[in-house]
């Protein structure tokens, strides 16, 4: 018989949160397809339910919370908590404002970051300059290359514009390097080296956070770690 090892604790615990996470969406939408088919018989009439679509977003946010590894899914889980919470009241009557007229908390939470990044990243320059890269582009396109003989990492922040950055003629030699990020209302692009491993652990509300890097099929020489936040808008890792 072939020896065949059975999967360990760790393994069989991750497993089963991965499923709960996935059961939890499931759930939600199994409801709405149920809500609709009903509709459509004339058995029941959908639009009851129509105050109720946060739940969806709130569902959402648990299945962040419980899926495997949920300390890097904690804050995105929480906003879409919250966020879910508070269109569903402002349905149901249950506050005496508008939720939309919350909207400049927006502008709060940009700016709280914004000030207290350089404070909690951590130092990236501790050789040349040309190791690093600091981006900022605000209404407007910042295009930067960078051929660091070892790449260190450094910070991109687009707000209503755009940051591209090509480090792929840098090394792929040193330790690994990490990129802070934020997009609000813009986009950060990043490129690599073909033989790099990228780690993306940003949060994406309403926007998205995407590795599109391709497997050389090579050991990977450097590692880059991609983190940040991005707000109606996106950041890319690509070759």
């Amino acid at each position: 018989m072939d020896n065949v090892s059975e999967p360990s604790d760790l393994g069989r615990r991750r497993y089963h949160r991965h499923g709960l996470s996935t059961a939890i969406i499931g759930i939600g939408v199994l409801a709405l397809g149920v809500a609709l088919t009903l509709d459509n018989l004339g058995i029941v009439s959908a639009e009851r339910f129509v105050d109720y679509w946060p739940v969806l977003l709130i569902l959402l946010g648990v299945s962040h919370l419980v899926r495997p590894g949920a300390s890097r899914g904690v804050v995105s889980g929480v906003i879409w908590i919250l966020v879910g919470a508070g269109l569903l009241a402002d349905n149901l009557g249950l506050i005496p404002f508008e939720i939309w007229d919350l909207w400049p908390l927006l502008l709060v939470v940009i700016g709280a970051h914004l000030i207290f990044k350089p404070l909690r990243r951590r130092a990236v320059v501790r050789g040349e300059a040309a190791n690093s890269i600091e981006a900022t582009a605000v209404l407007g396109g910042v295009k930067r290359t960078l051929a660091a003989e070892s790449f260190e990492g450094g910070s991109a922040t687009a707000i209503m514009g755009g940051c591209e950055i090509d480090l792929r003629g840098s090394s792929s030699e040193g330790p690994p390097a990490s990129i802070d990020t934020f997009a609000f209302w813009g986009g950060v692009e990043i490129r690599v080296p073909e033989d790099w491993e990228v780690q993306a652990k940003g949060t994406a509300v309403l926007g998205a956070f995407v590795d599109k890097t391709q497997p050389s099929g090579l050991p990977a020489r450097k590692v880059l770690v991609v983190s940040g936040l991005a707000i109606m808008g996106g950041v890319e890792v690509s070759n």
